[in-house]
């Protein structure tokens, strides 16, 4: 026991010094440093458990709103889409497009020629009509004068029979005269000499009715 206390006993003040190299380094008061790590405060539990530092952060469902663009950015927007349609104006047309405009062209010009030709048409059918119209009209008062006259003179050969006093005249008018050349036509040639002999003698027709 004696030993133990004169080991931890300090050094006699007339020993031997260590140079300043050899000095231990003393630290101040630990309460007092200013260190990164929390302490404990004395007396408390130790803090709940936080997680993981790597951990994901919880994600936000509510909804990102973004802001407003701007106007310079729309304008520059319309800009470039008005220089797009410029190039595409002044591009040269496809194969396509120069084939519908000729197409469409061909069809002006069809459909020009079209109503050309068919007023052409209707034009002619329109005088056609007229001179139909007057030719049939012509036609019309050429008959009905032709059956006026023949209407005349039918009435003028009817009253000349009634005053006309031999009958055998009126009987060769309502007789066919003429010679039936057929084979089968019976010889009535001897009658019809009889009926003209008789129309041509008037007096011979009075001794045969007298």
């Amino acid at each position: 026991m004696a030993e133990e206390n004169q080991f931890f006993a300090q050094p006699p003040s007339d020993g031997p010094t260590m140079d300043n190299d050899d000095a231990p380094i003393l630290l101040g008061d630990p309460s007092g440093s200013d260190s990164g790590f929390a302490m404990i405060p004395d007396g408390g539990d130790q803090p709940a458990y936080l997680g993981e530092v790597d951990e994901a952060s919880p994600t936000d469902d509510a909804p990102i709103i973004m802001g407003a663009p701007s106007m310079d950015d729309h304008e520059d927007g319309m800009e470039d889409t008005a220089n797009d349609d410029l190039a595409l104006a002044n591009a040269e047309p496809t194969p396509m497009q120069k084939f519908n405009a000729e197409w469409q062209e061909t069809l002006l010009k069809r459909k020009d020629e079209e109503n050309s030709r068919k007023a052409e048409f209707v034009e002619a059918s329109r005088a056609f009509m007229e001179d139909f119209q007057k030719e049939r009209e012509r036609k019309r008062e050429n008959k009905m004068g032709k059956n006026r006259e023949d209407e005349q003179a039918k009435l003028e050969a009817i009253e000349a029979d009634l005053e006309n006093d031999n009958s055998w005249q009126r009987v060769c008018k309502m007789v066919e005269l003429s010679h039936d050349s057929t084979s089968k036509a019976q010889d009535v040639k001897r009658m019809r000499d009889v009926m003209i002999h008789l129309k041509n003698e008037p007096k011979l027709a009075e001794t045969l009715t007298s």
